[in-house]
This record gives structure tokens, sequence and C-alpha cells, in this order.
């Protein structure tokens, strides 16, 4: 069995904050020093891009910049400039980087600012970046006013979709007309969804967080009447729903991680949900994917007892493969995001009270 045989952390610069508590709860306050701004970086989304053998790190960050590559040899972070292509507005990627059969980036932009100053922002944008000509482009601002808090590419397709925050609209992008085909309101939100082999795009729907697709080819949502047996959702954030995690199997499944840190296979034909199991006491499953070995890898847990797992869909068998710390003793206090580079695991960190945020590399054997 597989076991964290190493972990290693890294971080754009050393800060430690003058305030406690998380981040999101003190925004107002935090985005009026400068200290904070140039020192505080949380890792919010992750992206390998193989073709240059570098990680894509979708930030938070309170002077707009949101995207750094790291170096997996040197370990270095370089800055790739968004706050001279963004607006102030843009505090973070947040679940919102993909990576384009094209070898482009393509990301979007949420917030933290309060209601009080929503009519101020002109909105969240899709956005790509071609790291060949190192140039971001704006694609376009699906909901005015309102900023985006995940989205997910269909390259195939040419689609982008998402939802916004604070109004939980769902969108579906055309990226070749560059404009919104379809939305609407959802009254619920995905940490981050999943499109079947079909294109379908799979998310919730009402208070009560029942499913919902989206056909592309009709240019309509089907909605279930049903959601997850357990009652989750605002296990994230206020009014959030219950999906913290979900991907393509690539065994025409489904595979959702809810904020109650359960794993769940959903049949895309009928919806249907199956539970699979648990992997940790704790709450919380940000962390999902898929390794070349078949196995499905996730991260979950929170205050500073976080781990990894595996689930061997054949045996249909979790294997807990170590916590999230180092030998200095320091621990990871919240995962985020995964990506799995041959056998390293990285896993990005948020919402530390007292420090900026690390990317953890786990190395697994």
């Amino acid at each position: 069995m597989k076991k964290i045989k190493k972990v290693n952390k890294y971080m754009v610069r050393p800060y430690l904050k003058k305030t406690g508590g998380l981040v999101d709860d003190n925004a107002a306050e935090l985005a009026n020093q400068e200290e904070f701004k140039k020192g505080y970086f949380a890792f919010t989304s992750l992206r390998y891009r193989p073709q240059d053998g570098l990680l894509y790190c979708g930030n938070t960050n309170f002077g707009n910049d949101l995207l750094r590559t790291f170096n997996l040899k040197t370990h270095e972070f370089t800055s790739l400039v968004y706050q001279e292509f963004g607006e102030k507005f843009e505090i973070k990627i947040h679940r919102s980087l993909e990576l384009g059969d094209d070898g482009k980036l393509y990301g979007a932009t949420s917030c933290l600012h309060g209601v009080d100053k929503r009519l101020e922002g002109p909105g969240g944008k899709i956005f790509s970046y071609d790291p060949e000509t190192r140039k971001f482009e704006c694609l376009g601002i699906p909901v005015e006013h309102d900023y985006i808090q995940t989205i997910s590419l269909d390259s195939e397709r040419g689609m982008i979709y998402g939802f916004s925050y604070p109004v939980f609209e769902f969108f579906a992008f055309s990226i070749s007309k560059r404009e919104v085909v379809y939305r609407q309101f959802m009254d619920s939100i995905s940490h981050i969804s999943a499109i079947d082999d079909e294109g379908g795009y799979w998310g919730t729907w009402s208070f009560l967080h029942k499913l919902f697709r989206y056909c592309p080819k009709e240019n309509k949502v089907k909605f279930f009447n049903h959601g997850f047996p357990e009652k989750g959702g605002g296990g994230m954030y206020r009014n959030a729903g219950p999906i913290d995690r979900m991907i393509n199997g690539q065994d025409g499944f489904l595979y959702v991680a809810t904020d109650l840190g359960s794993l769940y296979r959903l049949e895309p034909k009928s919806g249907e949900l199956t539970f699979l199991g648990k992997p940790f006491s704790s709450t919380r499953l940000p962390g999902l994917a898929l390794g070349d070995d078949g196995l499905l890898y996730m991260s979950g847990g929170d205050d500073d007892n976080c781990q990894i797992a595996s689930y061997d869909r054949n045996a249909k068998r979790f294997d807990v493969l170590g916590k999230i710390g180092d030998d200095e003793g320091e621990k990871c206090f919240r995962t985020h995001d995964i990506e799995i580079v041959g056998n390293r695991i990285f896993v990005g960190e948020t919402d530390h009270p007292k420090r900026t945020d690390y990317l953890w590399e786990c190395i697994v054997e």
C-alpha cells in the first residue's frame, strides 16, 4: 500500500498576519493593509502543464497578483503579473483554472468585497493565458457586477461552465462566440463540478441542493428532484451546496466529494448517486484527482488535521496515505485543491489564520 514518504512545503514569501481569523471574515479590514496585500497568498487552484513542466497556481491575493507558476525543479515561484491585466476587485482565482487542449490556461476571477460595494465592481472575467506569448485575454464577463467562484472547461465543445458569486447563477459560456448562451439563478453552488462523457454539466439547484444537468445540445437544464442522501451544504461558506469536488472518472461515471467528507459515484444517465464511503472522520473533501494508476486520490480534513487518501474502484477500498505536515512540525491548515505529477501530490493550502499559505508537496511511494 502506498504511503506519504516525504513532505515539502513552499511559500511565495514569508508573512505573518497581524490579526487572527479567516481572511474571508476580515476582508474589508485587510484590504487596506499594504503589507498584507504584498505578503499574503493562498493556493486556491492548481493546474500542471506538461508542455513546459510548470505548475500553475491560482492564488488569493489582495494585491491582485493572482497567477503564478511553480518550477518543479528549482522550486521557484514566478508571477505572471495578473495585476497589470486585472482590476482591484479581482482577489482570487477560486477553483477556476483549467488547461485547454490548445495549451492555454483558462481561468476566472472571484472577489471578497461586501455587498455594499457590489455595484462598484464590473464583475468577474473569464480569461485565457497563453504561456507561449505570455499574454492574457479577456473572453467576457458572464454576470455583470458578480464574480466567479468556479468554472469547468469543455475543450472539445468549446464551452466553459460556472457559477457566479455572491448571487448563485449558473452560466454556460461559448468560447468561440465570447458570450453566455444560458444563464439561470440556481440558489445553490458547487465548489467545482464536472462534465460527463456526453458533454453534460452537473451541479445543484435550490436551497435543498438537488441535482441538475445542463445539456449543451439542447441548451437546456434538466432539474432532478433528488440530491445527496446526506444533508450537506453550507460547509464551505454560507448557503453553498454540498459538492466540494467533482471529476469525470473516465469510466462512464462522475465521482463527487462532498463538504461532509464523503465520496459518491454519480451515474449520468439517471443521476443515481451511490455512496462509496468516507475516507476521514473529519468534514471537507476539496481535493479529488485521478491518478495514472487508476486510483482516485483525495485530500480533506480541516484545522491542522489534513490528510491524503486513495480509493481503489476495483477493490472498493479506501487507503489513508498519511497526514500533510513536515518534519519541522508545520501542518497544513486546510486543503483547497490537489494536482498529481508522477509520484508527487501537490496540495494547495488556504485560510491559515496566522500566516501566508503553503504549497505542499507530498511524495508518495
